[in-house]
């Protein structure tokens, strides 16, 4: 299962430059600084026919990122305009919201499958989103990109410099990681666990968002979201019985304690602010948990639900009862 299935981790650590003031969510911010840059450094065409009559699209670095195609003869997703995006943003998780020069602002990249080999262009557009100033409109200021760091899993502690601004240089030393690896020094039984949202997160359940977060729904959504990228991104469809892990999922109970929590985002084709945010908070689960703890566990990297391009759908496992 998902044996070609990788990814790698990245820290982004600024220094700020210039007195700016970040919103309470500041996934957006830093989002769709990305967006917005990668797209100017790496058009290969006209701008203007970008989204809608591009001819380089399999060559253009923002497409694969952001406008990532599904392929005419792909078994899953062809009546859809395109495919899940190969990365995942963790913005800053922090309250503060003035910061002054000399303060430090981080945030992490997760690059999934052949977006890995795209680390030299992430840190191009990470370093130009400084320069260009990250904040809230009039209160923005410049940010020098002191270095990246590739990270292994959770845990562990390890980490490898693969960018400096000394150096204006990106090596090739990612680490990679895989399913097994982040399994192996995990719990792999469960009848109880405890999830926390720590970003906006939005989950469908039975066609309309859900706003009582039950299991089959939450796990609906992860085991889709995981074949999605697993199969356009890394070349593997999700080889388990879905069908069974869904039945087993109707039996396991749920104690909620989400609230919504309101932000809004800057849609690039809507050319307006969007409403699009979600639940935060814990919830715990109970009972046959174990077939399902690979997933779930995988989802800690990989988010859930919309928008995880703005950090969307970020969770952890607080807790875990064998």
């Amino acid at each position: 299962m998902l044996q070609n299935f990788r990814f790698a981790r990245y820290r982004f650590t600024y220094t700020v430059l210039e007195p700016l003031r970040l919103p309470q969510y500041k996934g957006n911010a830093f989002g769709n600084g990305f967006r917005y840059t990668l797209r100017d450094i790496t058009c290969l065409g006209d701008p203007d026919q970008c989204d809608t009559q591009c001819q380089l699209a399999d060559q253009c670095v923002y497409a694969r990122c952001f406008e990532t195609p599904v392929p005419n003869e792909s078994e899953i997703l062809r009546d859809q305009p395109g495919a899940p995006y190969p990365f995942v943003l963790e913005p800053p998780r922090t309250g503060k919201l003035e910061y002054a020069p000399g303060d430090t602002l981080v945030c992490n990249l997760i690059l999934i499958g052949e977006a890995i080999n795209l680390l030299p262009w992430m840190v191009f557009a990470f370093n130009e989103v400084g320069k260009r100033r990250i904040g809230l409109r009039d209160k923005r200021g410049k940010c020098l990109l002191e270095k990246v760091e590739s990270l292994s899993a959770r845990g562990n502690g390890q980490h490898q410099t693969v960018y400096t601004a000394e150096t204006q240089m990106s090596t090739e030393n990612s680490l990679i990681l895989r399913p097994d690896g982040v399994m192996r020094t995990a719990p792999n039984v469960a009848h109880r666990i405890e999830l926390e949202f720590l970003t906006p997160t939005n989950i469908k359940g039975t066609g309309h968002w859900a706003s009582d977060l039950r299991f089959e729904h939450f796990i609906d959504d992860l085991l889709r979201r995981i074949r999605f990228l697993s199969y356009f991104h890394c070349g593997e469809d999700l080889d388990v019985d879905t069908s069974v892990l869904r039945k087993a999922a109707n039996s396991v109970l749920h104690e909620s304690h989400l609230r919504w929590f309101g932000s809004d985002r800057r849609s690039h084709r809507a050319e307006s602010s969007i409403l699009v945010g979600g639940f935060i908070g814990t919830i715990r689960y109970s009972g046959n948990l174990t077939p399902f703890l690979p997933f779930i566990y995988l989802g800690e990297y990989l988010h859930i639900g919309p928008y995880t391009a703005w950090g969307y759908g970020q969770y952890r496992l607080r807790g875990i009862t064998r």
